[in-house]
């Protein structure tokens, strides 16, 4: 698969993720890390011409990874609230 057709694959699955993250489904981000590292070693075999577009979108990229990040942070955060809530109860159970 041509590194750019491969990114375009990669960046769509984040989105997917996203979405089903805000959906409360839980995620499987195995291997994102690796396909990564792929694309970026398959970027000095680009063309001369290929490279600015395919740099534009490795940063696009990097963005939606760091959202995800963000996202799954906030969903570890909110569950680990309500194990909280869960365990000992609201402040007015008292």
């Amino acid at each position: 698969m041509k590194p750019e057709a491969r990114l375009a694959e990669i960046a769509a699955a984040v989105a997917e993720a996203r979405r089903a993250l805000a959906d409360g489904a839980l995620i499987d981000v195995a291997g994102l890390d690796v396909a990564v590292s792929e694309l970026c070693e398959a970027a000095p075999s680009l063309s001369a011409a290929a490279r600015p577009g395919f740099a534009r979108a490795l940063i696009a990229l990097a963005d939606a990874l760091d959202e995800l990040a963000a996202d799954i942070t906030r969903q570890s955060e909110a569950a680990q609230r309500q194990r909280a809530r869960d365990a000992y109860g609201s402040e007015g159970q008292r």
